[in-house]
């Protein structure tokens, strides 16, 4: 005779966020199926039976975070280029700016005088 453990139920507090139609969707698969053993070995963890439709939530929700971290990894990225194209752009900038002061013979009091930009980091 065998025994199924009482399915789990979690309630939800948040709602499952939606994943933008531009991202490939996941299809969510059924869990593996494991064969029962006469004896399980001591290292396993154990084992729970929850609902399918909890489990393809719980899948959708992942699919939500794993497409999420993508999209801002990509927009970190984007923005980290978009800086250090800022901080090479005012070194130029500043340079240009020197040379113009050294060729008038202006000569700044080292409070007035700029600074080289902090490098990114």
């Amino acid at each position: 005779m065998r025994l199924k453990p009482p399915a789990l139920t979690v309630a939800f507090s948040d709602p499952i966020p939606e994943v933008p139609p531009s991202a490939p969707q996941a299809t969510p698969q059924p869990p593996p199926v494991t064969p029962l053993t006469s004896k399980p070995s001591p290292s396993a963890e154990p084992r729970i039976a929850i609902p399918i439709i909890e489990y393809r939530g719980l899948c959708h929700t992942f699919q939500a975070l794993a497409t999420s971290q993508s999209i801002l990894t990509q927009q970190i990225t984007a923005l980290r280029a978009h800086q250090e194209h800022i901080v090479a752009t005012q070194a130029q900038h500043t340079a240009i700016l020197r040379q113009i002061q050294h060729h008038l013979g202006i000569i700044l009091a080292p409070e007035h005088a700029i600074t080289s930009p902090p490098e990114p980091s």
